[in-house]
């Protein structure tokens, strides 16, 4: 009982340090396990050690996976990669469907290329898309934002859900196909939703400001094919490890994410000019370094501090009694939950995925919860309610000039409607394999 108190008091803790006291996630997670291994009994050495461990242990591979995704979706942004999947896809679906068109383009590029990042290199495509169909431009934002999120919350190689797959002790591949149905099934929701409700976001949006349009070199020929190769080649390879053997030498290489995410990049290299290519190559290193470290630093210290709820073995005693019956369905709602509230709370959707993750992964080895399931509870969970604390709100809110109320009541809501759809998907997965 005393554990259980520790533990929710340390959950508080850096809930409140993180939301009300503005404290950065590194030094909150630090603290917090030290105060949960400290409040269960163990010596300061000893609980230094756990977290130690935990530390090195998540990042001995997730590190260079996360500076790898971050460079290919560096290259694809600057190069105007993303721009070739953006307009493929629009021409395909046309101008009536253009809500769902700029769905799929979000999912396709929001798995690469970070979501702040992703919406601005998009956004002078919304702006002509809206003035010359007629779509309101809050339509096609929310869709785009929609399932961009979905994408960063859900699908490798964004850091979050390489995180959860590294903190639950999961080969990538395994996770991406029962990720891939949910996001699904939560951008199917969020889309429902805007087509209900498509007549209130009918209010025309102002133009946003010259800087953040940018020209980029028309990629021609055989080119054109790369940037969905880039992204598709290394999920598929990550995949292979989950469908065949990987005692097969090659299958075990290209399966491996720090290799097929390197295979990624190579197939993007041709996009870049080459001109100056080993400077241009060195300078697209040193930026997604720059990005990717601080995210890199947070998934190691979440991992230490699940190092340290696994050590004390809290969680998993809250769980011994939880055998067959309906009772198990509460293994994959309270990661979903978990991940809701630190979403809400937080604002960060890639904090939120490591925290619950490291709560539960006692759970995963102790086998009360289901490995991939969990993985993608956590990843719906993380969509959360994005609101004022998010940094996204405020960018979203500055470049359509929208009202903080009418924010609340569209872009908010949506997040809400798209986890709980994506949650739903999960419930109704684990009802078909528990049959």
């Amino acid at each position: 009982m005393l554990g259980l108190v520790a533990l929710i008091s340390c959950i508080v803790l850096l809930i409140v340090a993180v939301t009300v006291f503005k404290v950065h996630p590194i030094p909150a997670l630090l603290v917090s396990g030290l105060i949960l291994g400290l409040a269960t009994g163990s010596t300061v050495g000893v609980v230094t050690e756990s977290l130690l461990s935990g530390f090195g242990n998540t990042l001995k591979w997730i590190g260079l996976v996360i500076l790898f995704g971050t460079l290919l979706g560096e290259i694809l942004a600057k190069t105007g990669g993303a721009d070739v999947i953006a307009n493929s896809i629009i021409n395909l679906f046309g101008v009536k469907y253009l809500p769902v068109s700029m769905a799929v383009i979000g999912f396709l590029i929001g798995i690469p290329v970070f979501m702040d990042v992703a919406y601005l290199t998009l956004l002078p495509t919304i702006l002509v898309l809206s003035r010359k169909s007629g779509h309101s431009v809050l339509v096609l934002g929310l869709s785009l934002t929609m399932s961009l999120t979905v994408a960063h919350a859900l699908i490798p190689p964004t850091p979050g859900p390489l995180a959860v797959a590294s903190i639950l002790n999961l080969q990538v591949g395994k996770i991406i196909p029962l990720n891939v149905l949910v996001a699904i099934a939560a951008i199917v929701g969020g889309l429902i939703w805007i087509k209900i409700n498509t007549q209130r976001f009918s209010t025309v949006i102002e133009k946003p400001k010259e800087e953040t349009v940018e020209n980029k070199i028309e990629i021609q020929g055989f080119k054109k094919a790369l940037p969905y190769a880039s992204l598709l080649v290394p999920l598929l390879c990550m995949s292979l490890g989950a469908i065949f053997s990987s005692t097969n030498p090659f299958i075990a290489f290209v399966s491996n994410p720090v290799w097929a995410l390197m295979i990624g990049v190579v197939l993007t290299l041709p996009l870049m000019p080459m001109k100056n290519f080993a400077s241009e190559l060195n300078n697209y290193f040193n930026e997604s370094g720059s990005k990717s470290a601080i995210v890199i630093l947070i998934t190691g210290v979440g991992g230490a501090f699940g190092q340290v709820i696994k050590d004390t073995e809290i969680v998993n005693s809250l769980f011994t009694e939880i055998g067959g019956g309906n009772l198990t369905v509460l293994t994959v709602i309270i990661p979903f939950l978990l991940s809701f509230l630190f979403t809400t709370v937080t604002g960060s959707i890639t904090v939120s995925l490591i925290t619950t993750s490291s709560i539960v992964a006692p759970l995963i080895s102790s086998g009360a919860f289901y490995p991939e399931l969990t993985a993608a509870a956590i990843g719906a969970g993380s969509l959360g309610v994005v609101h004022v604390n998010s940094s996204f709100f405020w960018l979203f809110k500055e470049v359509h000039n929208v009202g903080v109320s009418k924010l609340l009541k569209s872009l908010s809501l949506l997040t809400a409607i798209v986890a709980f759809s994506g949650g739903l998907m999960v419930v109704i997965i684990y009802f078909i394999k528990s049959i």
